[in-house]
């Protein structure tokens, strides 16, 4: 299990925990960015898929690649 499927499975607490301040709100604009990188079309290169997602989301094409890298990573 990578750690997007174990935010996705939790969201519900995840929510719950944003809201009350124990979690960041950047937890959930990272799972949107996963979800909104997996919309994209197949055949549009990386790193211009990072480079729409950072205009989209104001942040730098190396902090979405940052941020797409964790989300992918396992859980163990």
């Amino acid at each position: 299990m990578n750690r997007y499927q174990l935010l996705k499975k939790n969201k519900n607490t995840i929510h719950r925990f944003v809201k009350n301040g124990i979690l960041s709100y950047m937890v959930i604009r990272d799972i949107e960015i996963y979800e909104a990188l997996q919309q994209l079309q197949k055949d549009i290169p990386k790193e211009l898929k990072y480079i729409m997602l950072a205009e989209q989301f104001e942040l730098s094409p190396d902090r979405v690649k940052q941020i797409i890298y964790n989300m992918q990573s396992l859980i163990t």
